[in-house]
């Protein structure tokens, strides 16, 4: 979520209401790190319980964070709408959903064949968390909106709430996390910014498994904030590696691997982005990796595969450790290679347009695009609109070891797309999902 100037302190008092020990965000708490000549600003946002008497949760809260270079405020901004977006993607629905089987909705639903799947292995593992979708099991529906032809269709309501209770057997088909969820102050680029993530994930995981040979992002598309938070990391004999992971849905997306020989406990991890431009892609993966060290110190890794648990961050302390930087080396090659495309692609800064755009080339790669309203009341009383987009086409990006999707046809289809090799199924990435 972004605004500017006089947008940014207005919104931002406006944000501030919402942040008690009983609303919808409890507390914020902000930090500051020096880059070069300036900071950078951090704010750190918990949770509330958006219930009347009821505290955020004191035992394991849920945490969201803004970085950014242009102003305290600023961050404190993202950190809020980061906070509501988590609270708003988790709340019951207004309506309630139905209860009904796939086959008995027709046409009326995001269509059952799209959905990703793992492989029959992946399926067959004793502690497998997923099972594959069954057309004739009855499941909870919600109403969205096909943003490809304009009309009402059902999408399972797993697949827009991860926190959705009481899920029935059938509906563990899916990965519950937090892709595809955004709020914003303009609903249109809240819808834009919920498929970037969409896009950037599937990026994310296509790489990993089927370790792309990227190339850099050329030096000229580096902005002055980039070069500096490069310049940052260099500075704590850190390693930046800037790739571009841009699709062939055109929405310039970057890879960043930070790799730390010094530190055995963090010695690689991975961030990234997507946005309107690769400079705007590669300024905001650098700065969600500026934390991201802190945070795999913060706790132990797994000792094996099977520890995992799971979350967002088990898998990547596991892939930091020293011992398996090896795991790494295929990122580390794109340092040699020659830099990615100089015209890279750039979507017009008007949401509407940009949106319009991004649809027409999901309509032309034959993808369907749904999007579903989330935005509860007191989040709109605060002036803002939560939205969560799925794109069933699209490789899901999983930090389970267990449930990568390996059997999805996106992950053999996109390499070839994107103009690389395409590797079999038992020549996949063996080791787990390092993105946080």
């Amino acid at each position: 979520m972004g605004q500017s100037g006089q947008g940014t302190d207005g919104t931002l008092a406006a944000l501030r209401r919402i942040v008690s020990p009983y609303g919808i965000v409890a507390r914020t708490e902000e930090t500051r790190a020096r880059v070069s000549d300036r900071s950078v600003y951090s704010c750190l946002s918990v949770i509330g319980s958006g219930l009347a008497g009821v505290a955020a949760a004191c035992e394991d809260p849920e945490l969201c964070k803004g970085v950014r270079l242009e102003s305290a405020g600023h961050a404190e901004l993202v950190a809020i709408a980061e906070g509501a977006e988590r609270y708003a993607s988790m709340a019951p629905f207004d309506e309630e959903p139905i209860w009904a089987r796939a086959m008995d909705l027709a046409e009326e639903c995001l269509e059952p064949h799209r959905y990703p799947r793992c492989s029959a292995g992946e399926y067959a593992h004793e502690k497998a968390p997923l099972v594959p979708f069954d057309e004739g099991a009855e499941v909870r529906w919600v109403r969205g909106l096909d943003l490809i032809k304009g009309e009402p269709l059902w999408v399972p309501a797993v697949m827009v709430n991860y926190a959705l209770a009481s899920a029935v057997p059938a509906e563990r088909f899916c990965n519950r996390i937090s892709t595809g969820y955004a709020v914003h102050t303009d609903p249109v680029e809240a819808v834009l910014r919920a498929a970037f993530e969409v896009i950037e994930r599937d990026s994310v995981a296509v790489t990993w498994l089927q370790r792309l040979p990227l190339r850099p992002v050329a030096e000229d598309e580096f902005t002055e904030g980039t070069r500096e938070l490069i310049a940052w990391f260099e500075g704590r004999f850190m390693e930046p590696v800037l790739l571009d992971a841009t699709s062939e849905l055109g929405v310039p997306t970057v890879y960043c691997l930070i790799a730390a020989d010094h530190d055995p406990r963090a010695s690689r991890f991975v961030t990234a982005s997507a946005g309107r431009c690769l400079a705007e892609a590669a300024e905001s993966a650098l700065l969600e990796a500026m934390n991201l060290g802190d945070l795999i110190h913060a706790g132990e890794a797994a000792h094996s595969i099977d520890e995992i648990a799971g979350n967002v961050v088990d898998s990547a302390r596991f892939m930091a450790i020293g011992t398996r930087s090896h795991a790494f080396d295929f990122l580390l090659e794109g340092r040699g290679r020659s830099a990615s495309r100089s015209a890279a692609p750039r979507l017009p800064e008007d949401p509407v347009e940009a949106l319009d755009g991004l649809v027409d080339r999901l309509s032309q790669a034959g993808m369907q695009v749904a999007v579903v309203d989330r935005t509860t009341q007191d989040v709109r009383e605060a002036g803002l609109t939560a939205v969560t987009v799925v794109i069933p086409d699209l490789q899901p990006m999983s930090v389970d070891p267990r449930a990568q999707f390996r059997g999805h046809s996106r992950l053999f289809t996109a390499p070839k797309h994107m103009g690389h090799r395409v590797l079999p199924e038992e020549e996949l990435n063996p080791w787990p999902q390092p993105f946080a």
